[in-house]
This record gives structure tokens, sequence and C-alpha cells, in this order.
């Protein structure tokens, strides 16, 4: 049974990449707007053949507690970083041992909301690509993970949150974080639903899709009146339309699952997808995740 509760807290992924930084400013940020606790977490791997870190008379202990000492250092920076940022913020530190995807997804257990850091690098039309830890971690945990982007040049912060529909029921809870992240960041909302062109689709299937739209945020409206909500379809390959759309977003919402066939958008491929294309913060929201 999944121990994921929204009241739990936002849980980070820290390490020595240059994407920690930002990615703990973001988790900051999202910790003090739900009025959540924050919690940094830093997995060290440890090399082959080091003493294990419960043998005291081991030859290279010395090597060993400077090994640990460094993670220690590196939560207390981040954690003073986050302080600094967000004066009053409630902040912890976790050091664990073992493999970074491995234990964040067992912290997620615990976690309202995972965050992760991402890096940029060159390739064809600049796209994304996340660290394996972020890769690995889409669709797995019960909470929603936050894959954010080190290089915040590549998409607008104060434009509108955006959340990918599909009409299906499995897009529900991405659509119920979508609302509430629009709310507690004063932003606008706009939901997307993307059609795979089909020959003789148009128009009839753009006004479906609306409809599906219109469902999907049904109830969400009334429940956050003060959200400007747009809605909006597009044709082509969910995952590209998506990342194209979100370049003018502060972050973009997608669920794991969905729907399958033409239709389907909010897919598990789709989100992974996104993974490497997406050009600012994404958010996966699992089904399993809570929506009241």
């Amino acid at each position: 049974m999944s121990s994921y509760d929204a009241r739990n807290p936002v849980m980070v992924g820290v390490s020595h990449s240059p994407t920690a930084a930002t990615a703990v400013a973001w988790a900051a940020d999202a910790a003090a707007r739900r009025g959540r606790e924050l919690c940094l977490v830093h997995a060290q791997e440890w090399p082959a053949g080091a003493a294990p870190k419960d043998r005291h008379d081991a030859p290279d202990q010395a090597w060993a507690s400077h090994f640990r000492a460094s993670g220690r250092d590196l939560l207390q920076h981040c954690k003073d970083a986050a302080a600094e940022q967000v004066p009053g913020l409630r902040i912890t530190t976790r050091l664990e041992d073992g493999h970074p995807a491995a234990v964040l997804r067992e912290a997620a257990e615990d976690a309202a909301l995972l965050v992760v850091g991402t890096h940029q690098v060159s390739g064809p039309g600049e796209a994304v690509t996340f660290t394996t830890v972020g890769r690995s971690l889409v669709g797995h945990p019960p909470c929603p993970v936050a894959l954010v982007v080190g290089d915040t040049s590549c998409y607008d912060p104060l434009g509108p949150v955006m959340v990918g529909v599909d009409g299906s029921p499995a897009s529900a809870p991405a659509v119920a974080f979508a609302f509430e992240e629009a709310a507690l960041s004063e932003a606008d909302l706009l939901a997307v639903q993307v059609r795979r062109p089909r020959r003789g689709d148009w128009p009839d299937a753009v006004q479906e899709s609306f409809i599906d739209v219109s469902e999907a945020l049904a109830g969400w409206r009334e429940k956050y009146p003060q959200v400007v909500v747009r809605e909006k379809v597009v044709m082509g390959q969910p995952a590209v339309q998506l990342a194209e759309e979100a370049a003018a977003a502060r972050c973009l919402v997608v669920g794991s699952r969905g729907l399958g066939g033409f239709r389907g958008m909010v897919l598990g491929s789709t989100s992974r997808t996104l993974a490497h294309f997406a050009p600012g913060p994404l958010a996966v929201v699992p089904q399993a995740a809570r929506t009241d």
C-alpha cells in the first residue's frame, strides 16, 4: 500500500551536480507555497572495496569518514541556501547509502512531491535530457515527480502552468496537481490536448477534443475560481507538441498513464519522451496520486 499523502514533505534529491542548486531552489519554493517541510536527500554510493560504514577498525576508515563528511557538508550547504531563500522554512536532511535512484524511489514513499535536478545537453533542437536518476524515477514513485532543468533560460518562469489532458480518468490527478500549482503560484492554467492527425479527422476531432478538455476540468474550475483557465487543442505527436507548447509555460504537468490508441496522450511513453524534450520543469503525476 502506498503511503503517499499530500501532507508529506517535499523531497529533493541533492548531488554534486551543477543542477542541484536549481532543484533545491525550486523545491524550497514549492514547499513554502504548500506549507510543507522541505527534506533534502543525498545518496552516497560507496565505491567497490570501500570500508563498510559500520567498520571502525578498517585501514581506510579515515577515507570513509571524509567521504561521509563530504555528503554532510553538501547537505548543509544546500540547507543553508534554502533557508536563506525562504526564511522560516522547515528543513530536514537525510544522508543515505545506496544508488541515488533506489534511495530516492524509497524516500518518495513518504513524500508529497519529489524534485530531481536535470541538465541540458547540446543536440538536435537543443533537446533537454534528464539524468539517468531522473529518467528512472518517472512513473515509479507514488507521488508526483518534478524534473527541474538546471538552465532556466529555456522556459518562461512567469508563464502559465500547462497540463496535458486526454479526457481519461487517468489524467485527473495531473489536472488536480496543475490547478493546485497554478493557484499556489498565482499563475494562469493552460490545458492542452494533442490529437494525432488522421485523414478526415478535422474539424470534428477538434470539437470532440475541446469537449474532452472541458470535462477534464469540470469541478476544478469551481474549486479554484481564482485560476484563469485557457484551453487549446493541437494536432501532432503528443510529446513533441507538448514540449513545444511548454516553452511559454512555467512548468508542464502530465500523467504517467492514460488511454491507448491515437487519442491517448497521457501515456507512460509520452511522459518518458518528455523527460528528454521538455524545455522546463516537468511534473509527472501518477494515477495513484491523491486528487481531493
